[in-house]
């Protein structure tokens, strides 16, 4: 009885995790309804460090359950769907005269199907090296790193232009099939040689000095590791031929 009772605190603990992440995000709305911007998109980040570690620590502890994946999902759906998106609305869309609704929305959705499609499909044994499409984190990660960047309301309209250019491109990733890396399983349960330890330096050296440009160059390249994990494998399944010289018989 008291093993099944320490067995059924383990398997709560990340479930608390996931309900951080969903209280962050909560926060996250709060504040953007108060107009404090850099506050409420760090909010969001610190959301997707949680979310991060439900699942870390569900696999520790070997307590991953079909209830902890749900709730994983629905706080996702909050803090990087609804949050984010209200983020982005009256930061850089409303203030900039753009059908700020729509793009928002967009963003939104791709972000719910994305989280769907996961759900579905982690039910099957797949390829744990790569994501079909870029995650919903990691997509708000992205977006919340420029408002961070620049957390001065857009008022311009080519600004909010630029801002609902880049939420379309960021969804299209999310719903699309482009293999993303899965940073965090190539890292862990490695040995730790010279190469990871100084890009642990490097990181920790950028987070405590550089926050601002290093979170937006990061989360801008996870972005765009997608398309180019695709290029690559599309270049080396097609290889360029090489021009063979035409030999002329008669010299």
């Amino acid at each position: 009885m008291r093993a099944k009772r320490v067995q059924t605190g383990v398997s709560v603990i990340p479930s608390l995790f996931s309900l951080t992440n969903l209280f962050f995000g909560f926060m996250s709305v709060l504040l953007t309804f108060q107009g404090r911007y850099r506050m409420a998109a760090i909010l969001i980040i610190i959301a997707a460090l949680m979310d991060g570690l439900d699942g870390l620590v569900a696999r520790a502890t070997h307590t991953p359950s079909e209830f902890g994946v749900e709730l994983d999902s629905l706080a996702d759906a909050v803090s990087f769907g609804l949050a984010t998106s209200v983020l982005l609305y009256f930061w850089g869309l409303e203030t900039a005269g753009t059908p700020a609704v729509f793009f928002s929305f967009v963003f939104l959705t791709a972000g719910v199907l994305r989280l769907a499609r996961y759900n579905v499909r982690s039910k099957v044994p797949t390829d744990r090296k790569h994501y079909q499409g870029l995650t919903v984190p990691s997509a708000a990660m992205f977006m919340c790193a420029v408002v961070n960047f620049h957390p001065v309301p857009l008022a311009a309209r080519e600004s909010g232009f630029l801002v609902a250019v880049a939420m379309l491109l960021v969804s299209l990733c999310m719903v699309s099939t482009l293999p993303y890396p899965n940073f965090i399983k190539a890292f862990i349960g490695q040995r730790i040689n010279i190469s990871t330890a100084l890009f642990v330096a490097v990181s920790l050296f950028g987070v405590l000095f550089y926050a601002r440009y290093f979170m937006l160059l990061y989360f801008g390249l996870n972005v765009l590791s997608g398309p180019t994990v695709a290029l690559a494998r599309l270049l080396r399944k097609h290889p360029r031929k090489r021009a063979v010289p035409k030999v002329d018989p008669t010299q």
